[in-house]
């Protein structure tokens, strides 16, 4: 659980700060998110998974702790 937790917060910092990882570095093609979501949305809906991930990450790290 601890490195699962140590992974989520990692891709959730990574998420707050380059939204668009996968939209321009990792996959060139367009997927189904990318195509029905504005770029203003996309971000923002990337930011928020990036969020979520950081605080299911932090509670995971705080589980394994005790």
């Amino acid at each position: 659980m601890f490195r699962i937790g140590i992974i989520l917060v990692l891709f959730g910092i990574i998420y707050l700060i380059k939204p668009n990882i996968y939209k321009r570095w990792i996959w060139k093609k367009t997927n189904i998110l990318q195509r029905n979501l504005s770029p203003a949305n996309y971000l923002k809906f990337m930011r928020i998974l990036g969020g979520i991930f950081i605080l299911v990450g932090i509670l995971l790290l705080l589980k394994g702790s005790w």
